[in-house]
């Protein structure tokens, strides 16, 4: 999974630095615990909302 992690996120450029850092984690989590709920990716409830909170985050969404 890190090959796939790599390839899709490593060079992400959302034009704000957290928010690259903010996927960047978030995605290489995703990619280590594929298959499971969020809530067994993501160690904590803080942690869990953020990554909510960054799902709903325009600039993360690809144009429809």
């Amino acid at each position: 999974m890190l090959d796939w992690w790599e390839k899709n996120f490593a060079t992400c450029e959302l034009g704000d630095r957290r928010l690259n850092e903010r996927a960047m984690s978030i995605s290489f989590a995703l990619s280590q615990g594929f298959g499971k709920a969020l809530s067994e990716i993501f160690s904590g409830a803080t942690v869990l909302k953020r990554a909510y909170e960054f799902f709903l985050t325009p600039k993360s969404n690809l144009p429809r």
